[in-house]
């Protein structure tokens, strides 16, 4: 340590020095963003396939802001249960995961491939035309 610095200038530089930072919260954030983003696409795809399930996405926004609106805005409809539950699976994730990674040391270099991955999957299945072969496929096998 050199004599030229203050002692709250080396008792930073000791403090940073000892401060170390963990990889696991930026992968618990993109692990819980993609969830979001699943849950959104899923729940998308559940409400066109049935009136009934429609409406039992739509019932958990209700609470939002123009979810059941007949005004000259209109309303948003059962988008807002999709929301609603992508904002509960993504919150809860996040939560559970930091907490659980804190401490965590993970490879951001492995991560990182499968974030991106996940994310064109996830942008791709957002687009009626490449990904409602697959839904029929699902209804014709499952029922």
């Amino acid at each position: 340590m050199s004599e030229l610095q203050s002692p709250e200038e080396q008792s930073k530089l000791e403090s940073t020095e000892q401060e170390t930072l963990f990889s696991g919260p930026a992968i618990a954030a993109t692990v819980s963003l993609l969830l979001g983003f699943y849950t959104l696409m899923v729940t998308h795809h559940i409400s066109r396939l049935s009136k009934e399930m429609d409406k039992f996405i739509h019932s958990y926004g209700y609470w939002i802001p123009g979810s059941t609106g007949v005004g000259p805005d209109g309303s948003i409809g059962s988008y807002a249960g999709k929301e609603a539950l992508a904002l509960l699976v993504w919150g809860l994730s996040w939560t559970i995961f930091h907490l659980l990674w804190r401490k965590q040391d993970i490879p951001v270099r492995g991560w990182l491939p499968i974030f991106l991955g996940g994310l064109l999957l996830v942008s791709l299945a957002f687009i009626h035309p490449i990904i409602d072969p697959f839904i029929l496929l699902l209804i014709d096998v499952f029922g």
